[in-house]
């Protein structure tokens, strides 16, 4: 009898260990899944702050450099006007003398406007590793630091001409252009700019090309593929050879830099009447510049005297008597910057030019809009900034290990109303540049010119690295196996004879809820990030 009461004491105490054991390892998961969950939430809050003040940054140098290029259009008036009431308008030789000294201050402004913006670029990534801890600073991806670092040699190597057709603006730009970018690129890159614009880029649409395409592959989203052309490649394609040429390149506009660019144009023109690219005068520039003010009636004289009343109460030229420009200008060309109108003015074709004319173009309250000195687009800052999240409890993820940030930014500023009440009016308001700046603030994604879908690193990296020839496009999966590129790892993905045929199975199974409209994506697994797009 005591036998078996010892016995049963001895089973009884091996069930409280196990027990404890159970408690055990339950509390040490729970303790490492809030360790996680602390770790994610502080470091989302860091990778935020970073995003947020480097849109900001980027976007008070693109303030600094639109001001500075107004400074510049303003000496020139006043330099001119001077030179003007002390040469000899007779001499042919102080004409022309006249004619370079002001062409090198056009030169200036041109360095400023292809290059002060990439101070922007250096100052969001300062100003971000400033939110960031030296852990975090590790962890971020910087695919766009490697894909700078080759296009600033290009550039440096190029010549007059980038990839033999794109021609610099001024003498000596490419090279300028390329150490600065090099110089950048070796520095830490915790920020990509998100909205830059490439001198040479694609003329077309491509599915190669599409953000979307391989955030399907990479959530096994079959729904893309479900119509016209999509189905059409999932139910044809054999292999690298399937797919039809990338779109040619095309060439754009040099007067601006790459990254956070400015939005402004020289032309040649004299002040008291400017030539628009389609040859009208001033009166048609003036009308086509300022019919977006719907509720003023201004013809092209009176907009030119406010100019003038302005320019003369404003440094550098304020003294300065601007109607020497008016007796002079057609025997000497000018170079101006201007806000180019389709940027600054123009959005989404609406009819009245606004940007945004009235609540119906943005989801503001009923009858609610924009100030008309904020209602203009045109230079704008958009970054991502994206970290790698470590997970110490069993089971838990994070989708693809990403925590991300989208941030955007504009320079805003004003003049003060020229018909002379306390109201404002836009700095784009006589089309010439003019140092009008004076702030920086964040604004809605969808309000900036950031691409749509781009929501991980190293796109641009493998649209004009990898993709052409003789790369993928050439040679298929064995060029960019070795490729830290997660558009590679989807490209070697889809290049799965097994998995294009899940795809395929799932959408003939599906057919019908597709036709019908049904969701049809149940194993789709959702934006592969973690942030704000």
């Amino acid at each position: 009898m005591q036998k078996s009461i010892e016995n049963f004491k001895e089973r009884k105490s091996g069930q409280a260990i196990i027990f404890l054991v159970m408690v055990i390892v339950i509390g040490a998961v729970v303790v490492l899944w809030n360790f996680d969950l602390h770790n994610i939430v502080s470091t989302k809050i860091r990778v935020d702050n970073a995003g947020d003040s480097a849109a900001l940054s980027a976007a008070r140098w693109q303030a600094i450099t639109l001001n500075m290029i107004g400074e510049l259009n303003l000496s020139q008036a006043a330099f001119v006007c001077d030179r003007l009431t002390q040469m000899d308008l007779t001499d042919t030789n102080e004409v022309f003398d006249l004619q370079l000294e002001v062409e090198d201050i056009a030169l200036l402004r041109k360095r400023l406007a292809l290059t002060g913006p990439l101070m922007g670029l250096v100052a969001a990534q300062a100003t971000a590793l400033k939110n960031l801890s030296e852990k975090d600073e590790r962890l971020i991806q910087s695919a766009n630091s490697r894909f700078m670092a080759k296009r600033g040699s290009e550039f440096e190597n190029s010549g007059g001409f980038y990839m033999d057709v794109v021609e610099e603006p001024y003498t000596g730009a490419w090279e300028e252009y390329g150490r600065l970018l090099s110089s950048i690129a070796q520095k830490t890159m915790v920020v990509e700019c998100a909205n830059a614009q490439y001198f040479m880029f694609y003329s077309a649409s491509h599915t190669l090309l599409d953000p979307n395409f391989y955030r399907a592959v990479a959530g096994q989203y079959w729904c893309y593929f479900s119509r016209g052309n999509r189905r059409a490649l999932i139910d044809s394609y054999v292999d690298y050879t399937s797919w039809d040429a990338l779109p040619p390149l095309q060439e754009r506009h040099t007067m601006n830099g790459e990254y956070f660019s400015t939005d402004v144009y020289e032309y040649e023109a004299s002040l008291n009447t400017y030539y628009y690219p389609s040859g009208s005068n001033w009166a048609g520039w003036a009308s086509y510049m300022t019919n977006y003010y719907t509720d003023l009636d201004l013809d092209a004289d009176e907009l030119r005297q406010q100019f003038l009343d302005y320019a003369e109460q404003t440094s550098p030229t304020d003294g300065a008597d601007l109607d020497m420009l008016d007796l002079y200008g057609m025997s000497i060309n000018f170079f101006w910057h201007y806000f180019e109108r389709w940027s600054w003015l123009h959005k989404g074709g609406s009819d009245s030019g606004m940007y945004f004319p009235d609540s119906r173009n943005f989801p503001f309250h009923e009858g609610w809009g924009f100030k008309d000195e904020y209602n203009y687009g045109g230079a704008d800052a958009a970054v991502d900034i994206r970290i790698d999240s470590i997970i110490n409890t069993p089971g838990m993820q994070v989708a693809v290990g990403d925590i991300y940030w989208q941030a955007a930014a504009k320079p805003f500023g004003y003049l003060e109303d020229p018909q002379g009440s306390s109201g404002r009016v836009s700095p784009v308001y006589y089309g010439l540049v003019l140092p009008a700046f004076h702030d920086a603030r964040l604004i809605h994604n969808d309000l900036s010119t950031r691409r749509s879908g781009v929501d991980q690193p190293g796109y641009d990296e493998h649209i004009y690295e990898h993709l052409p020839a003789p790369n993928y496009i050439e040679e298929g999966i064995s060029s960019i196996q070795t490729n830290d590129c997660w558009y590679c790892r989807q490209l070697i993905k889809w290049e799965s004879q097994g998995f294009r045929e899940n795809g395929i199975y799932w959408l003939e199974e599906n057919q019908e809820r597709i036709d019908a409209g049904v969701e049809c994506s149940p194993n789709y697994q959702g934006n592969p990030n973690m942030g704000r797009g």
